[in-house]
């Protein structure tokens, strides 16, 4: 599995209505992804949104990365966020403890989002 997590800090005039039809739409083309297992957002105490994106395969994060809308909302990153930075890591050791039980396992099923459960999640306004 390959995780790619990424950090955004906000403009203080950044567009809320150009941002909300952003996100919009990046989770219609994630979801069509081929690989991609999930996208969620989490907020840190210090006001930084942390956007966890899991995909398949590392070819299937470059096929994301190399996406045409995706692409073509890079050229609005300007008018939104102060920094937005990108990790990309891949999964070396996936286990999880079940009732006390150590289980070594691939998790992605654990992971796996569908469209509506994506878009459920970007309802809640994280700006």
């Amino acid at each position: 599995m390959i995780i790619c997590i990424f950090g955004v800090t906000y403009r203080e005039d950044y567009d809320r209505e150009l941002h909300k039809q952003l996100n919009a739409d990046m989770v219609e083309a994630v979801c069509s992804m081929p690989g991609f297992i999930s996208l969620k957002f989490y907020t840190a105490d210090d006001g930084e949104q942390i956007g966890i994106i899991r995909f398949k395969t590392r070819k299937d994060l470059k096929t994301w990365r190399n996406d045409i809308a995706h692409r073509g909302a890079w050229g609005h990153a300007p008018k939104l966020y102060h920094e937005f930075w990108v990790q990309n890591c891949e999964t070396f050791d996936d286990y999880a403890w079940v009732d006390g039980e150590h289980l070594d396992r691939d998790q992605s099923d654990r992971f796996q989002m569908s469209r509506e459960e994506v878009l459920a999640a970007m309802e809640t306004d994280r700006s």
